[in-house]
């Protein structure tokens, strides 16, 4: 990475803490002030990122910019609140879809991102490990929103067991595609990713929607953290790396024993 000048990492430490504030935002009061923190963070960040970078398309990418915002906020007002957790696993899948598009990108352009060895010419292993990884991730979260979307009826029983072995099937075609960066490959990470975010997603329905939302988003959150290297992007790996980690962690704890009960019930807990 280039060396950071101190505005750039000054920013990029404000929005890492404003990700952390709204991460650890308690439920019920502290949720509009999460949110609120939220938004800040991505705004600092996309600040940071536009000002750190050679941009060409600024105006393209400023009216996309408002114009998502203005989706969101025309969807977050006009809903009801029984839909909220669809239209997250809309947004969260969407997240993952992007980081399958960077992934692609950066296989397809290597020399764009500056993935390329200097003495081979050839994709270097970090960067092909960081295309296999947010391509993983990505399709993970992908496979676990339409999941979570479509829902119908979830049978606890083998799920575990197929989500482990399509978890492990993953990391071996990431592997083999980190030795030889094939179309093939990366094709097989996608479909076998796929099938590990469906089965893990399943497996976090049996509890309730809320275990699954958060493992997705802990899925897309890893998934941005990978596709932040690829882009040489500080603020964006640390958010999506405490997005990853927040959301893993949670949704892991409400498939136990302790979070059988809810989200309500779950947060009494020590």
């Amino acid at each position: 990475m280039e060396s950071m000048n101190p505005t750039i990492l000054t920013g990029w430490s404000i929005a890492a803490l404003l990700f952390a504030a709204a991460l650890l935002a308690p439920f019920g009061t502290g949720l509009r002030r999460g949110a609120s923190s939220l938004v800040a963070a991505m705004t600092v960040a996309g600040a940071v990122t536009l000002y750190s970078h050679d941009v060409m398309a600024l105006p393209q990418i400023c009216a996309a910019l408002i114009t998502g915002g203005a989706v969101g906020l025309g969807l977050g007002r006009g809903l009801p609140r029984s839909a909220l957790p669809a239209l997250l696993s809309g947004l969260v899948g969407q997240a993952g879809l992007a980081a399958v598009f960077i992934g692609a990108a950066a296989w397809r352009n290597p020399h764009a991102f500056g993935l390329l060895d200097d003495v081979t010419d050839r994709l270097r292993i970090d960067g092909a490990v960081a295309i296999g990884t947010a391509v993983a991730w990505g399709a993970m979260a992908c496979g676990g929103a339409v999941t979570i979307l479509w829902r119908g009826s979830v049978q606890q029983a083998g799920y575990p067991l197929v989500a482990s072995v399509m978890l492990l099937a993953t990391g071996g075609c990431v592997a083999v595609f980190v030795a030889n960066p094939q179309i093939g490959w990366l094709l097989a990470c996608v479909g076998v990713a796929l099938l590990a975010g469906r089965g893990l997603t399943k497996w976090g329905m049996g509890p309730g929607t809320e275990p699954a939302l958060a493992l997705v988003g802990g899925f897309a959150g890893w998934a941005v953290a990978a596709s932040a290297f690829l882009m040489e992007n500080m603020a964006m790996a640390v958010a999506g790396g405490l997005a990853g980690a927040a959301g893993s962690l949670f949704g892991a704890r409400l498939c136990g024993g302790a979070g059988r009960k809810g989200l309500a019930d779950g947060g009494r807990r020590p």
